[in-house]
């Protein structure tokens, strides 16, 4: 029985060794946003990547191509490959929850970053998007004087986009002369942001202003303007603080405010607070929210990510 006993601890300290306690020292962490054709997510994966090769770990990386099933079947591979933690942006906030129950029945902990996702995931860290989406809506209001027809460009169906949606709807509902004359759906691309505003320039004789909910759709609506001819009719306002959005906003070509996101922050604390779980620390928060700012011309020079 002694031997039995002993032969049994020697087994349970061979998986202790070789299993999560020794990873927390170089963690193997999961990543997958998305989309990567975005520079706010390349943004937070470099920031991700460095602290975690800080901590003598790995990113392993999934980019979801706005794709439900090829984000699905990549956490999937993840998890076959013993990641320690998950940090998740899902394509769908709703489909999501099938790659949060999978992780975490696995044992491995998920923390959403920008978007959150159905299921027990342990966090969720992002901007403080209803306030960027308020930002769009003021800076229009006050620029239109409180009337005007404008253009909103909205997204995928994640947590992010809905609450920019919702800062929006605040900041105009008590101003009825501003007046969303066309609705779309960029899916959060540069080029579906083109394409959508094409088709809303020819449906639309007068637009004063268009609000997009992330930079590269605004931006995308900026070039179908400029090829139409009609950058001098209307603004646009986005939402990123992206280095492109940033210089064209210094370029004065019609792209005048976006609510400037940090995704280098949520990146390193989404690496910060993966290892916190990992070492069983106490956490009281499971919601971080992060400030966004305001960019205009006046401050453009001023902000990076």
């Amino acid at each position: 029985m002694k031997k039995l006993c002993v032969a049994v601890l020697v087994a349970m300290l061979c998986i202790v060794s070789s299993g999560a306690f020794a990873s927390v020292d170089k963690p193997k962490v999961g990543f997958t946003v998305m989309v990567m054709n975005n520079p706010f997510f390349v943004a937070m994966y470099d920031a991700v990547k460095e602290e975690v090769e800080k901590l003598g770990g790995e990113v392993l990386v999934v980019d979801g191509n706005m794709d439900v099933q090829k984000q699905t079947a990549g956490v999937e591979d993840m998890i076959r490959q013993n990641i320690d933690f998950l940090l998740f942006n899902p394509v769908d906030s709703d489909a999501g929850e099938a790659s949060v129950k999978a992780a975490k029945a696995a044992g491995i902990p998920v923390i959403c970053l920008d978007a959150d996702s159905k299921g027990p995931r342990d966090m969720f860290i992002v901007s403080d998007n209803t306030l960027a989406g308020e930002l769009c809506g003021n800076y229009t209001v006050e620029k239109l004087n409180g009337k005007g027809n404008v253009v909103l460009i909205n997204g995928n169906p994640v947590s992010s986009t809905r609450m920019r949606y919702e800062g929006v709807m605040k900041a105009i509902k008590d101003h009825p002369d501003i007046k969303i004359v066309s609705e779309q759906n960029g899916e959060g691309l540069l080029e579906r942001g083109m394409a959508v505003m094409e088709n809303i320039l020819q449906a639309q004789p007068k637009i004063d202003a268009v609000i997009a909910l992330n930079d590269p759709m605004g931006l995308g609506a900026l070039s179908a303007i400029e090829a139409a001819g009609r950058e001098k009719e209307m603004f646009v306002c986005g939402v990123d603080g992206s280095p492109d959005a940033l210089a064209a906003i210094l370029a004065g070509n019609g792209y005048e405010m976006s609510a400037a996101q940090e995704p280098a922050r949520i990146g390193r604390m989404g690496v910060e607070y993966g290892m916190k779980i990992l070492k069983g620390e106490k956490i009281d928060e499971t919601e971080i929210f992060v400030p966004v700012k305001t960019i205009t011309a006046e401050n453009a020079k001023d902000f990076h990510w």
